[in-house]
């Protein structure tokens, strides 16, 4: 899902709150005025996110390391809060910032020379830095004491209002002064400004679903809004997001199989290969793949746009026969789709030929296309075993005393497979999530009970009027 990297770029799964890009963009700014190194940089760095949790403690939203903070306090160990090592707010050397620091480069917030923080290409805002002038005039001096944190709830996550949402909504949205001039920004920020308008907009297409996410399939993975719609037709990136969503579905399906297996052997103590073709054979069914496709519901509607046919497919089967349809599914759907969709789908080397790629599924369902589907789901077995060979050999490391270690919740020996865990069977994030989150802290969204609200304010910056 490397596409993801592509449309959602400034964001990852780990960022959701705004104030830390904000945070960032002003630490890199005095940090570079006054040259300071990457202890100093790293100095402050902790102890204003530490200040930022002590202000936004007991609040609805909490800030990253709030509850460790909240910990220590209780314990009365508040000398270690911003010490390094694991007795602190964050065992981690610069605390949070690993999660925005890719993000702030890509948003040209934050550079890093020598270790240390410098501005980016975007300079931050007065508003900003006097915003974030008392907190980080006093870290540079000293930590920030709790019972000073009353001063600073003016940055607590959920202060509305704040100097630095006006500049933030400038950057997400790549607009200067309420417009957006494409040739004032990069690629990157067309693309993330697209995607919020994507979003956004299927938000107000189907206000009922109960997610962004779920939003984001009925309008574009599925039928002809990309196409009809006057804002989605104009966004040739909705393309690009329906081949992404129509490919998460199959990996989803091969991600729930493999923890389905782990399981099995982990219930069992241990399982041969034979074992496990058991247990499939059983979850699947005796008709043959042929006549079991042929019953399936239309992959496209009449106009041969996609439709979901996924989600009827797990609505009527049992979870793994479920699957291997989803499977299935997703090796059809590449002769379907076409230009940006394909692209997407296919992912960035489609002439790679991955293993477990639809291309691989598609190569898998000619073979089998007379047997049952028992036999198919048997092959997808020695597949999945055979790819998590290639990955834990990939992902071997040596210790100290030169001994292998192996990153895999699979072994085999002499023939028996052992389970050391359980495989998490959640699908992939699409960062969808999180900037739906994210939206509603720049005043984009709004709650309203069981409807997505898109705010008059969301409408304006992204050019949402019809």
């Amino acid at each position: 899902m490397g596409m993801v990297d592509t449309l959602v770029p400034g964001v990852s799964t780990l960022t959701r709150l705004v104030r830390y890009y904000s945070l960032y963009w002003a630490l890199a700014d005095i940090a570079g005025r006054r040259g300071w190194d990457a202890e100093q940089c790293r100095t402050v760095l902790r102890r204003s996110e530490v200040a930022l949790a002590l202000a936004s403690r007991g609040n609805q939203v909490a800030a990253h390391g709030g509850d460790r903070v909240a910990s220590l306090l209780d314990a009365g160990k508040v000398d270690e809060l911003t010490e390094l090592g694991r007795g602190s707010y964050s065992p981690r050397t610069w605390g949070f910032w690993s999660q925005y620091n890719g993000p702030s480069a890509v948003m040209g917030t934050v550079a890093v020379e020598g270790g240390a923080l410098r501005p980016g290409r975007r300079d931050c805002p007065l508003a900003v830095r006097q915003m974030y002038a008392l907190l980080l005039e006093t870290a540079a001096d000293r930590p920030i004491r709790p019972q000073e944190a009353v001063d600073l709830a003016g940055l607590a996550m959920d202060a509305t209002g704040t100097a630095d949402l006006g500049p933030l909504r400038e950057l997400f949205t790549a607009t200067r002064n309420g417009l957006h001039l494409a040739t004032d920004w990069t690629g990157d920020d067309r693309t993330r400004r697209s995607t919020l308008r994507i979003l956004a907009r299927s938000a107000q297409l189907v206000p009922t679903a109960s997610t962004w996410t779920d939003a984001l399939y009925l309008s574009v993975a599925y039928g002809g809004r990309i196409r009809t719609d006057p804002v989605l037709s104009g966004e040739e990136r909705a393309s690009a997001w329906r081949g992404a969503l129509l490919r998460r579905l199959s990996v989803g399906a091969w991600r729930r199989l493999w923890a389905e297996l782990v399981s099995e052997v982990s219930e069992n103590g241990s399982a041969t290969k034979d074992d496990l073709h058991e247990w499939i054979s059983a979850e699947a069914t005796a008709v043959t793949v042929q006549d079991f496709v042929a019953s399936w519901p239309a992959l496209v509607d009449d106009e041969n746009e996609p439709s979901p046919a996924e989600q009827q497919l797990r609505a009527e089967h049992p979870p793994v026969l479920a699957d291997l349809a989803v499977l299935l599914a997703g090796g059809r759907r590449k002769e379907q789709l076409t230009g940006r969709s394909r692209a997407a789908f296919l992912g960035r080397y489609p002439e790679r030929k991955q293993f477990l790629d639809p291309n691989w599924v598609a190569n898998r369902h000619r073979e089998h296309a007379n047997g049952t589907m028992a036999a198919l789901a048997r092959s997808f077995v020695d597949d999945m075993l055979a790819q998590s060979r290639r990955v834990a050999l990939r992902k071997l490391k040596f210790d100290t005393r030169g001994r292998m270690k192996l990153f895999t919740k699979l072994h085999e020996r002499n023939g028996r497979y052992y389970a050391v865990g359980a495989e998490g069977a959640g699908n992939v994030g699409l960062r969808v999530e999180q900037l739906e989150f994210m939206a509603g802290q720049l005043g984009f969204t709004e709650p309203s009970g069981d409807r997505l609200v898109i705010t008059p304010l969301a409408e304006t910056l992204l050019d949402l009027h019809t």
